[in-house]
């Protein structure tokens, strides 16, 4: 049992480092993924993730809310599927000629990000 104490220190200290991350710390990556976020996603799914955002009121299925057990449990390949191709018969729709495939892969880290932070 004494090891497994150090280790979820470990893991709850290298998780609080992302929250208080300052932009230059932040992995490339992450960084070109929140303009493409801001552009693209935080209408629906909300500044945060939580599916929150402005026209989300008005989508007849909610947003994902990227802090939800079950789209943290998505791989990353999942989420860029999603990305890509769209979720049928849903508002998510293809982006699929919009984003290319490292813009896709940067706003899934983004989103990576977003599901670790709270409020």
């Amino acid at each position: 049992m004494w090891v497994t104490v150090p280790l979820a220190f470990v893991a709850v200290m290298l998780t609080a480092s992302w929250l208080v991350a300052a932009p230059a710390d932040l992995p490339e990556d992450v960084m070109m993924g929140k303009p493409i976020y801001e552009q693209h996603c935080r209408k629906c799914h909300g500044v945060a993730g939580w599916g929150d955002g402005p026209q989300a009121q008005w989508q007849y299925l909610p947003p994902v809310n990227f802090h939800a057990p079950s789209s943290k449990l998505k791989s990353d390949e999942q989420l860029i599927s999603v990305i890509e191709h769209g979720v049928i018969f849903s508002p998510m729709h293809s982006f699929r000629g919009t984003l290319n495939a490292t813009e896709i892969q940067d706003v899934v880290a983004y989103i990576r990000l977003l599901s670790q932070r709270g409020r």
